[in-house]
């Protein structure tokens, strides 16, 4: 059974559904305030558990991050627990608080996110060096940029001497130097993202072909409403067009897709068909309210859904 490893952050979510989002200097009068559990590492961790379950996948995943020691941290590692997630890797720290993101939501499902990071500021390279302890070659360890980037560059070279595969979505945007570029198998980033890591814009399988090639990886890269792209380098590249639906909250649809796309990558489905399972992801996480909407689809979608490679 192949194990799943999410390195990355935890965070309480506070979110408040206002009529529009503010602008600099501006005062909006919002709804009843919603808690919610958070941050892009438990996020894709439990949605993973999820979808390795609907789709009766032989995964196993396991977190591994830290929480403070206080009520949002023992909530945390319970509905992780109760999710289906292993949280033997996530570490209560009693020196700092829990992560927490203050998020606004509004009336089209757009949304403006601000984190204190808490406990997530304080992962270092004993806790990267935690999460690939008995990797394999059949193994996926997914990471995120919530943590401090020292701590992840030491996971993703921990991870390449493994042999096991690295798929890194690189969120909050920002530059990623070579070395790190040269240890991720599979970079998954929305077009902001892709701005940041490649300095032009990336819409179609063409331009997800020519930023492959540079990364020596596979690239991703989720459009939204129009689905993803992809490309491996000098091979496959598609673009995976999501269905309409009525969008609810945007909040959570990227981590949807990475836990769905990681069930499919560690099942050894091809990069159409793991696309093809992101997308469905993310496009039913939207018509739900909060960063972890429930039920997943049941069905494991296939390349065809996609309308195949091209």
């Amino acid at each position: 059974m192949p194990d799943i490893v999410v390195f990355g952050s935890l965070n309480a979510d506070l979110v408040l559904p206002v009529p529009t989002l503010p602008q600099p200097g501006q005062t909006v009068l919002g709804g009843q305030v919603q808690r919610h559990h958070g941050g892009k590492g438990a996020n894709q961790a439990v949605a993973a558990a999820w979808y390795a379950q609907a789709w009766a996948a032989p995964v196993r995943v396991r977190m591994v991050g830290r929480v403070g020691d206080d009520d949002d941290g023992r909530r945390m590692r319970a509905d992780l627990q109760a999710a289906g997630v292993d949280i033997a890797g996530v570490r209560v720290d009693p020196t700092v608080p829990s992560g927490m993101a203050l998020i606004l939501v509004d009336q089209t499902g757009e949304n403006m996110i601000a984190v204190a990071q808490g406990a997530n500021a304080a992962v270092d390279a004993t806790d990267a060096d935690r999460a690939v302890a008995g990797l394999s070659a059949s193994d996926v360890v997914l990471c995120q940029l919530e943590v401090p980037m020292t701590a992840v560059t030491t996971l993703a070279r921990a991870t390449r001497a493994a042999g096991a595969r690295l798929v890194c979505n690189a969120a909050p945007a920002q530059a990623l130097d070579a070395d790190m570029l040269a240890a991720i198998d599979v970079l998954v980033v929305n077009e902001t993202e892709a701005q940041a890591v490649f300095g032009t814009a990336v819409r179609t399988p063409e331009q997800a072909a020519a930023a492959a090639s540079h990364i020596e990886g596979t690239v991703i890269v989720t459009l939204g409403a129009e689905g993803a792209v992809y490309a491996e380098p000098a091979g496959d590249a598609g673009h995976c067009p999501a269905p309409v639906v009525k969008v609810v909250d945007t909040v959570g649809a990227g981590d949807a897709f990475v836990g769905a796309l990681a069930v499919a990558l560690a099942t050894e489905a091809d990069l159409a068909e793991a696309v093809a399972a992101g997308v469905a992801a993310g496009a039913e996480a939207v018509t739900r309210a909060g960063a972890r909407p429930t039920p997943p689809p049941t069905r494991r979608p296939k390349t065809q859904d996609c309308g195949g490679a091209g």
